[in-house]
């Protein structure tokens, strides 16, 4: 039995523990004020488990990011995959569900909200010399969504429909960083309503953006 094993660093549970860990310590007290005292205590594991598994803090910050982004576009990339090949698909169908896919971490209590203002702060403030967004899985999923738009609107050409992503982007990114503020001025309009909202909206512009010059 060689030394990792013996000592309990390489199970993958452990490996998953860490970033089950980073996730809460790192959206809760922010990278600098969590040490790696602090994440292998909470996980119950050695210290040595964090360079074993990821080569470090920094590294493990960039893996916890990973991870997350990882299973967002999965489930995103899933749920297009399911409207494309409905019956009948239309752009409505499928703007609702990614906009539901994203926009239902309001109703919930999963971790998801902290970890998006995480990667929002990390990439205004950033800890690290190289980008935590996993370009990977973000074309694939950008990919996934020019691809659908050009199919559901009759004349959107793909630069257009590039264009039409980062606006949906932007669209789902400010009622999940800003919700909260609007609760408190008393606007705390239900998730329902604001994908609906944003359904209409988008399906207007899009079409508009497909017959203009």
């Amino acid at each position: 039995m060689d030394f990792q094993a013996k000592n309990g660093l390489s199970t993958p549970q452990v490996r998953e523990k860490l970033l089950d860990v980073a996730e809460r310590l790192f959206t809760e007290q922010g990278f600098s004020h969590t040490s790696v005292r602090d994440l292998t205590k909470n996980a119950g594991c050695n210290i040595a488990a964090v360079n074993y598994h990821f080569g470090g803090k920094d590294q493990l910050y960039k893996a916890m990011f990973h991870r997350h982004m990882d299973r967002v576009f999965a489930k995103q990339i899933a749920n297009i995959n399911k409207v494309m090949t409905s019956e009948s698909p239309t752009l409505e169908n499928f703007l609702e569900t990614t906009f539901r896919t994203s926009l239902e971490a309001l109703d919930s209590s999963d971790g998801r909200i902290p970890v998006l203002k995480l990667i929002v702060r990390e990439n205004l403030n950033p800890h690290m010399k190289e980008k935590v967004v996993k370009l990977e899985s973000f074309s694939n999923f950008l990919e996934q969504v020019c691809e659908a738009l050009v199919k559901l609107v009759p004349g959107l050409s793909n630069d257009r429909a590039f264009l039409c992503f980062c606006s949906l982007q932007g669209m789902v990114l400010q009622p999940l960083l800003f919700h909260d503020f609007y609760a408190e001025i008393g606007k705390n309009v239900s998730v329902d309503i604001i994908i609906n909202h944003m359904v209409d909206f988008a399906a207007a512009g899009i079409r508009a953006v497909a017959k203009s010059k």
